[in-house]
């Protein structure tokens, strides 16, 4: 740093002594054009001396090693000047026109000496500030280099993985990264050539960001034992509650912490995308991708969140698209969906279903309730257990009771599979507003009036015939 000021302090007094210059040289040249001028016959002297005061500032000092140059690059132009006052010389000329072409080129030359000594203020300020810009972001760029080496201002939060055997340097850096332990791969990369650990082992691993860089290649050389895992597989249509109790019964996390990072925001880009429109029960409720994962036993739940944010996020994008394309929000598509995975009988019926439903939403004035009875049993299997007082108990109810609310309930009541979010996004095309289903044999019945959904209902058997 102490270079570098030493330089740019060089180049603003350069700047400065080049300004003082041009000023003596325009008050010389002042003075020179308010002698008058005798006669024809002296009018070629005076025009000789006044180039030949007109010359002296413009001779060029000579570079030295301190002083870039840049600043003094307008010698093309007097090289210029010089060659079109020659080339006037050799034209055969009348003295008086001669005079006038004297002091028309005397005016012109005036002008452009203005002209140069603008451009080499403006150009030596230019410089400066390029170079102190310069200066700035090396030097912003060099202390941010040296906080990820450090790991200074990083998590210390364990992150727990799995390096697989036969992995490169460059595979591993590239999980690193992906992991989250690390974010400059380039700068691991060389802090491994200066390091040069005798070996990198395999296997399970907890790493912290705030170890730095030396640090994490240490324990990578390190021979450790691998972790105990549990394979988990997660249905389509259980609720968080449901899935954090699944964790905790597999000793994986606890299902208070499992239920805390899960509804906080993990920097995943779907996450911008989801509505929080302050009556959501769980916020990410119907944001869990329902499948089998592998966890490590007794890991930490922010790692848990992370594994399932990722597979969430692949599958958010094969359907992105037409979730854009639906005039739906990404909140009312996964809520939907995820009364639709719950109501209908099967897959097939689904897309069905869903009309049932689009169908009611489209009709607010004739159908402004959904009617479903899923919503109701979320109230009572989650809400009325987790909510911490009656006020809060009251206020979800009502956010969530499709036989009191209007529309959509204010969030998903379970994480669906992709089934039902095709169902939702892709349904067919009916003039059906109430369907039933038979709950022994699965058979679903629909219905375009009440008064069919009504002879419906006793078919199902959910209803006696009157």
């Amino acid at each position: 740093m102490d270079d570098l000021n030493f330089n740019v302090d060089d180049i603003i007094n350069d700047v400065n002594a080049k300004i003082k210059s041009a000023e003596k040289n325009k008050a010389d040249e002042e003075s020179v054009e308010a002698e008058p001028i005798a006669d024809t016959e002296n009018s070629s002297e005076a025009c000789e001396q006044a180039d030949n005061t007109d010359e002296k500032p413009q001779e060029t000092p000579e570079a030295t090693d301190d002083k870039p140059e840049p600043i003094l690059a307008f010698h093309e132009d007097k090289s210029e000047e010089d060659k079109s006052e020659k080339d006037e010389d050799k034209k055969p000329e009348k003295p008086e026109k001669q005079e006038k072409k004297s002091k028309s080129g005397k005016k012109k030359k005036k002008k452009r000496k203005k002209s140069k000594v603008n451009n080499s203020v403006f150009g030596g300020i230019i410089l400066v500030i390029v170079i102190l810009t310069v200066s700035l972001v090396l030097a912003v760029g060099g202390i941010s280099i040296g906080m990820e080496y450090y790991g200074i201002g990083k998590t210390d939060e364990d992150i727990r993985f799995n390096i697989p055997a036969g992995s490169t340097n460059s595979e591993i850096a590239d999980i690193l990264v992906n992991e989250g332990v690390i974010k400059n791969k380039k700068l691991f990369m060389l802090a491994l050539k200066f390091e040069k650990p005798a070996a990198i082992y395999p296997g399970d691993i907890t790493l912290q960001p705030s170890s730095g860089y030396s640090e994490i290649i240490e324990k990578l050389s390190q021979m450790r034992e691998s972790y105990k895992t549990v394979s988990i597989t997660f249905t389509e249509g259980e609720n968080l509650l449901d899935i954090a109790k699944k964790l905790e019964d597999n000793e994986v996390c606890t299902a208070d912490d499992f239920l805390f990072e899960f509804n906080k925001n993990q920097g995943f880009d779907f996450e911008n995308d989801v509505d929080d429109n302050g009556d959501m029960f769980y916020r990410m409720e119907g944001y869990f991708y329902p499948d089998t994962y592998e966890f490590y036993v007794n890991d930490s739940a922010g790692n848990v969140t992370k594994k399932l944010r990722e597979q969430f996020e692949k599958k958010y994008e094969t359907v992105k698209a037409k979730i854009k394309n639906s005039g739906m929000s990404l909140n009312e598509v996964m809520t939907l969906a995820s009364i639709v995975q719950l109501e209908a009988a099967s897959e097939d019926e689904m897309p069905k279903v869903a009309s049932v439903f689009l169908n009611r939403l489209d009709d607010p004035d004739t159908y402004p309730m959904l009617q479903s009875d899923t919503t109701t049993n979320y109230i009572k299997n989650v809400i009325k257990t987790e909510a911490d007082n009656t006020a809060s108990i009251e206020h979800y109810t009502e956010c969530y009771d499709t036989y009191k609310c209007k529309g959509l309930p204010a969030g998903p009541i379970c994480n669906p599979g992709m089934a039902a979010i095709n169902a939702v996004l892709e349904p067919k095309k009916t003039d059906y507003y109430y369907f039933c289903n038979n709950l022994k044999t699965g058979e679903t019945f629909y219905a375009k009036t009440l008064d069919e959904h009504e002879e419906n209902l006793v078919k199902a058997g959910l209803a006696k015939k009157k």
